[in-house]
């Protein structure tokens, strides 16, 4: 936590002469002295034998806070504490004396994690005339938050934004609180003031992207990140697969595949197994054959017996059963894999189309050899009037 701002008082504000000794004050003026030059031993020296003297409650009181403000010089504030926790037990200061005792007192709690104290003294501010209603909401909503006491923390954080000029910060204690309690309605609301005060701030647009992401709202993340796309707020080449990701999940494959395509081409994504496979994955979900069989002909990447297999599927559903042959015929495939049987079929069925009957015959024979389309193969025959 930030180094506290507590109230140091100082003693020729405060002292009366007739309400203390005289020796008392002149040793307090002396003390005084002494913490204006921070020669905070010899003050100490001077102020506990006070406080441990037969003096009246009064002295002891303006003791105890020279005391505190050089703890505070020192940040040891748990002996703060203990200071003004005794001035506040005489009660024997000015009643707006004591309240500013009590906010500082209050403060120095929220930065030893005291959480419960801290709130309990700054509600009992709530009224004050001399301390501002606004520090207080602050105390209490971090006071709140840093207990994980979030449902509390959120009324008070809301005051606190319409208070302040600099709300950045207290915005983004608000998403998280209505996060952590799965309030994500409260945390979509939050971020959509954050996008719209901080527009250029990429982090809020993810974020936002990402809570309707995790509430299934995925029209909503998509044009959320279409949106910060346009604008240019995000990275694309750090987000593009995150958006890719969102128009499959849409269903939006020919979309997400163009963007794959050009984002490949400007040096985006790299031109990777990886990429190739997601890329073909959406142009053939699309049924987008003239972006997905150049690359399968072509591609390194497409030299196995899946791609060769469903570019032959391809051209035979196309009726282009010569370059379905040659396709399947061109490429050593595992031989007896279920996809050596499954190219044989293929090949089968687009010489049949073509009236070659003996080639049909013999890929037929091959693919009842294979343990996975033995029964299929047969099947065909028998329907075609084959006899293998």
């Amino acid at each position: 936590m930030k180094k506290i701002v507590l109230i140091c008082f100082i003693l020729s504000s405060f002292l009366i002469a007739e309400t203390i000794s005289k020796s008392a004050y002149s040793k307090l003026q002396k003390a005084e002295t002494f913490i204006k030059n921070k020669q905070y031993s010899d003050a100490i020296s001077i102020l506990n034998p006070i406080v441990n003297s037969n003096e009246n409650n009064m002295a002891k009181s303006y003791a105890y806070q020279s005391l505190a403000n050089i703890y505070i010089a020192r940040n040891q504030y748990k002996k703060v504490a203990s200071y003004y926790e005794k001035i506040l037990s005489i009660k024997v200061l000015e009643k707006e004396d004591l309240e500013r005792i009590k906010f500082s007192l209050s403060k120095v709690y929220l930065s030893e994690s005291l959480y419960s104290k801290s709130i309990k003294h700054s509600k009992e501010l709530l009224n004050s005339k001399v301390i501002k209603r606004a520090v207080l909401n602050e105390n209490i909503a971090l006071a709140y938050y840093y207990s994980n006491k979030y449902s509390q923390a959120i009324p008070y954080i809301k005051k606190v934004i319409n208070q302040k000029k600099k709300k950045e910060e207290w915005y983004k204690m608000l998403y998280s609180s209505y996060i952590e309690i799965k309030n994500y309605n409260g945390a979509i609301t939050t971020l959509k003031s954050l996008v719209n005060r901080y527009r250029n701030k990429e982090e809020y647009w993810m974020q936002l992207i990402s809570v309707y992401q995790t509430t299934k709202r995925y029209k909503k993340s998509l044009a959320i990140l279409e949106l910060a796309y346009k604008k240019d707020v995000v990275s694309k080449k750090e987000n593009i697969m995150y958006l890719v990701n969102i128009l499959v999940q849409n269903k939006i494959y020919n979309k997400a595949g163009i963007l794959m395509k050009e984002a490949i081409n400007k040096d985006l994504l790299l031109n990777n197994k990886k990429n190739f496979d997601i890329l073909i994955s959406c142009f053939l979900n699309a049924r987008n054959y003239k972006e997905a069989i150049p690359r399968l002909n072509k591609s390194k990447f497409a030299y196995s017996d899946k791609y060769k297999l469903i570019l032959g599927n391809i051209y035979f559903n196309k009726n282009q059963y010569k370059e379905a042959i040659r396709v399947l015929k061109n490429y050593n495939f595992t031989k007896n894999s279920r996809s050596d049987g499954k190219r044989h079929i293929i090949l089968a069925l687009s010489s049949y189309e073509l009236e070659k009957n003996k080639e049909a015959i013999r890929y037929l024979r091959k693919a009842s050899n294979n343990k996975y389309e033995k029964s299929r193969a047969l099947g065909i025959a028998k329907d075609l009037g084959y006899k293998i």
